[in-house]
């Protein structure tokens, strides 16, 4: 079951997270935030490792084409925005897989 006040706000702390840590640590930061936020809202379900992963994943779709565009918009070049097509398509895929371990580990954790 979907918990949406977990996913709105693990969506937010997505944005800020990879926002952030992309600045500081380069776009490997941008993952390392989605986990994060992951975490956090497996933590915030607090039902089961399934339930969690499913959450973390919904957060790291949404966060995740949210932040991409942000950074796209912030630090691309044109050479960037001709392949956007192919690069929102893998980090949609990375970002989910990545929420949604960081929400399975998080609803462990709170277990």
């Amino acid at each position: 079951m979907v918990n949406w006040k977990a996913v709105i706000i693990g969506f937010i702390l997505t944005i800020i997270f990879t926002s952030i840590l992309n600045l500081i640590i380069g776009s490997f930061g941008s993952y390392i935030g989605v986990i994060i936020a992951g975490v956090i809202v497996g933590y915030m379900v607090n039902y089961n490792w399934i339930n969690g992963a499913i959450n973390g994943g919904l957060i790291g779709i949404l966060g995740g084409i949210v932040a991409l565009i942000i950074i796209l918009i912030v630090g691309g070049g044109p050479y960037i925005m001709e392949s956007f097509g192919a690069l929102l398509l893998v980090a949609i895929i990375a970002d989910a897989i990545l929420g949604a371990i960081g929400g399975a580990f998080g609803a462990l954790i709170a277990k």
